[in-house]
């Protein structure tokens, strides 16, 4: 993610379509500037944001990355979003799948979970088909606008040998 692309990101992901199945909240400039790129040590306050970009015209279409990073327990939380006229052609998948492989490969990551509103049912078939378990329902987990929601999480846990 680079600041030239926050504009855009923040443009997309206050359409009705993009943030109803999610707990955004109409995110501010100020508020996405912490997804920039930058070489801090992780924390469990670090986010790996990577823009996902159109392959002709470079312009940001989505993103991808973890958020709740534990170097400790080498766990990280999965999250993603694109924008909507690109949904439905798999573009999520192929690069969720190549960012988890990534994460679990050379990221010493062991535990990558992801938090999915319950009724967001497009999140979870994807998430599914790479491979998550669901683990159980969060009940009243995430504020999702002034109103509990519940979640269900998910794990895709890479075998310790």
């Amino acid at each position: 993610m680079e600041m030239t692309d926050i504009a855009r990101w923040q443009q997309y992901l206050h359409r009705p379509e993009v943030y109803e199945p999610t707990s955004w909240n109409f995110p501010q400039h100020a508020d996405l500037e912490k997804y920039v790129w930058n070489d801090m040590p992780p924390s469990d306050q670090t986010y790996l944001r990577f823009a996902i970009a159109d392959g002709i015209s470079n312009e940001l279409i989505g993103t991808i990355g973890f958020h709740t990073i534990q170097d400790l327990n080498r766990s990280a939380e999965l999250t993603y979003d694109l924008i909507p006229e690109r949904w439905g052609k798999g573009i999520a998948t192929t690069i969720a799948s190549d960012v988890v492989t990534w994460a679990h490969e050379h990221a010493g990551v062991i535990r990558i979970q992801a938090t999915v509103l319950q009724s967001n049912l497009k999140s979870l078939r994807l998430i599914e088909r790479l491979g998550f378990e669901r683990e159980g329902l969060l009940r009243s987990y995430r504020m999702v606008r002034g109103t509990p929601g519940d979640f269900w999480m998910a794990a895709h846990v890479k075998p310790v040998s």
